[in-house]
């Protein structure tokens, strides 16, 4: 930036914007009658601010002011912040300013020249934030067990407690050894009861039919009679009267009391 001169157009509420000329030495803005600009808005503070040039270009800074300055609604700090032509500064937030050459000014009406920055205003330095570190959980202290490796040693990835991600390949699982038994029991576990599944069948004898269990809801074959073995003796059958015979009745029972 050259070494121009720059003028500030203040716009003050309910009040026509108002022209300062800045030069080399630097212009205190606040409430108090004392500052080289005053302004007699209760948001801003007695001593608010200030704005002088630092080689080539002009700086503002904030002396902290109660409701603060921005400048293209970027904060302004006690360090200060060098100002570009066309610039909008709000002391506080009821009073906007401009910064703009002067030679420009002469040239333009300051409600045109006003309305031109309010139709294209620029953006606000974003400030960079610092990128977020990958999570990771990590795992247990490390406990060394007797007589097998250390556990929690390592560290667990949160995508890697997720699952893979669709289309992802998982990774080969981790063989694990196989179980020894303990000493002394026997191979197999411990034995179990005849009849239950796994169970080892018996031998059959020679000339032994094998007993196999009826399916459910197969018909079962009707039971023919067996011959009485010999020597047995014959069973007596039961004898029905014939029709018209006579028949002794049973004796009357007496009939109970209060029936």
């Amino acid at each position: 930036m050259s070494s121009q001169a720059f003028s500030l157009i203040v716009c003050l509420p309910e009040e026509p914007p108002v022209r300062h000329d800045l030069t080399d030495a630097t212009v205190t803005i606040g409430r108090s009658p004392e500052n080289g600009l005053q302004v007699l808005v209760a948001e801003v503070s007695v001593k608010h601010g200030s704005i002088g040039r630092s080689g080539e270009s002009f700086v503002i800074a904030d002396g902290g002011s109660t409701n603060g300055t921005t400048v293209n609604g970027a904060s302004v700090g006690p360090e200060g912040v060098a100002l570009s032509p066309m610039d909008k500064i709000v002391f506080g937030t009821l009073v906007p300013a401009y910064f703009v050459p002067s030679v420009v000014l002469d040239s333009t009406p300051m409600e045109e020249l006003i309305a031109s920055i309010e139709a294209a205003p620029k953006a606000a330095v974003a400030v960079a934030q610092p990128k977020t570190a990958p999570v990771a959980t990590a795992a247990r202290a490390a406990v060394p067990l007797p007589g097998g490796p250390v556990v929690g040693a390592s560290t667990v990835k949160l995508d890697q407690v997720r699952g893979p991600a669709p289309g992802g390949v998982r990774p080969a699982a981790v063989p694990l050894a196989p179980r020894q038994p303990l000493p002394g029991a026997p191979a197999g576990g411990p034995p179990k009861p005849p009849g239950a599944p796994g169970a080892p069948v018996a031998p059959r004898p020679p000339g032994v039919a094998p007993v196999t269990a009826p399916r459910p809801g197969a018909v079962q074959p009707a039971k023919l009679p067996t011959a009485p073995p010999a020597g047995a003796p014959a069973p007596i059958p039961l004898k029905r009267p014939a029709p018209g015979a006579p028949t002794i009745p049973l004796p009357k029972l007496p009939p109970k009391p209060g029936a």
